[in-house]
């Protein structure tokens, strides 16, 4: 698959580092954006390009519109074109609805519904015809807790804007959504580490584990492959049955 490139947001950790370098196992090149893990960004390049792929790595904040308008100039200007976009980067804040300031709300629909809104329309030329665009969205876009509002809305906002775009792009790209469960992760260390948590989860989840980023990113590099040809406008739950 020489020269089929494929961008991941939030790439340089957690789910969108083993996106990454899946994609490359399985023969793709890859850009991918980092917030502030520069060393971890470079990390995961240098695993890319041991593995004989190409890697370029750009900075984005996607809660920054300025930082995200500088990224989209410098990708362009790269001559990439992208058989694949993995909207990945996110940001989960746990706060009740007394505690959901202005701030956390913009900041987290910035970040994980209007970044991935702006990065498709923006690079929809961008992207072969036959490409796939995945969205990752959280098994809280489908069910709901009393807490993490700005999060839900977010998630359950992805899932909606999938199937919509699904509908515009067809028949030349496809549009899908992965809604990932509770996943080992740095973001989300404080509930995996938390014991009594870690077993409510457990408890809970059909298949009885938390779930890895190696869950996650073969289901993702199956929706950007042919092998996906006939699925669009659909959302895969990766959450060990925790969502039903």
């Amino acid at each position: 698959m020489a020269d089929k490139w494929i961008l991941v947001t939030g790439g340089s950790r957690g789910i969108g580092k083993e996106i990454a370098l899946e994609c490359s196992r399985r023969g793709y090149d890859v850009v991918l954006t980092y917030n502030s893990g520069k060393e971890e960004a470079e990390n995961a390049r240098q695993s890319i390009v041991s593995q004989g792929r190409k890697c370029e790595v750009f900075q984005m904040d996607a809660a920054d519109r300025q930082s995200y308008r500088r990224f989209i100039t410098k990708y362009l200007s790269s001559g990439i074109r992208a058989d694949g976009i993995v909207n990945n980067a996110g940001i989960y804040r746990g706060e009740t609805l007394a505690d959901a300031t202005d701030e956390i709300w913009d900041e987290v629909i910035a970040v994980n519904l209007t970044t991935p809104f702006r990065i498709i329309r923006d690079l929809r030329s961008n992207v072969n015809e036959g490409g796939s665009i995945v969205n990752i969205s959280s098994v809280y876009g489908i069910r709901s807790d009393p807490w993490g509002y700005a999060y839900q809305a977010s998630k359950s906002g992805l899932i909606h804007l999938t199937r919509a775009l699904a509908k515009e792009f067809a028949p030349k790209i496809r549009v899908n959504c992965v809604a990932p469960g509770f996943i080992r992760t740095d973001m989300n260390s404080d509930g995996w580490t938390d014991e009594k948590f870690k077993s409510h989860v457990i408890r809970n989840t059909p298949l009885k584990r938390w779930g890895e980023a190696e869950d996650i990113a073969p289901v993702v590099c199956f929706l950007l492959s042919g092998d996906s040809r006939f699925i669009t406008g659909a959302t895969i739950s990766v959450d060990g049955g925790i969502g039903l």
